[in-house]
């Protein structure tokens, strides 16, 4: 049986967007992975910078979610996921270290605030009853795969 990963807190913090560490992503250095991900709403580069200089990843995603959305943006956002995480595990060695070391680890972003798009919801809601999308998870599953790729 493969083992879950089912929070990304404590020894798994570091999985979490929320997690403090330096991302340079397009050219502007951000507070977390979170900040870079609500930055990419906009296209406005003052507004990026904005929310790049948020003291918090919560005040960073409070400010994302008043922006108005670039063109696009729903097709866009797992990708754009995809190249924070990338930005973020590939320029800290260390985090890249722990992501390869949850092995073959089922990686699931559990919450309780209601996102069953990018993890599953734990709270008993009966809106929150089916098993979450996981795209966080699967996103970071699909990374570890290509840094073991790659560190082979």
């Amino acid at each position: 049986m493969t083992s879950q990963i089912t929070r990304f807190v404590g020894v798994h913090g570091f999985a979490s967007n929320f997690h403090l560490r330096q991302v340079v992503w397009r050219g502007i250095k951000y507070r977390s992975g979170e900040h870079a991900y609500n930055a990419a709403k906009t296209r406005n580069r003052r507004a990026r910078l904005r929310i790049a200089a948020a003291a918090t990843p919560k005040r960073a995603k409070r400010m994302g979610r008043r922006m108005p959305l670039r063109p696009g943006w729903e097709c866009a956002r797992q990708s754009i996921m995809r190249e924070v995480l990338l930005a973020k595990f590939t320029q800290n060695p260390d985090l890249a270290a722990a992501l390869l070391a949850t092995g073959d680890a089922l990686l699931v972003e559990g919450n309780t605030w209601h996102d069953n798009y990018w993890g599953c919801c734990y709270c008993p809601r009966e809106k929150c009853a089916e098993p979450g999308q996981n795209h966080l998870g699967r996103l970071l599953m699909d990374l570890r795969d290509e840094l073991r790729r790659q560190h082979r």
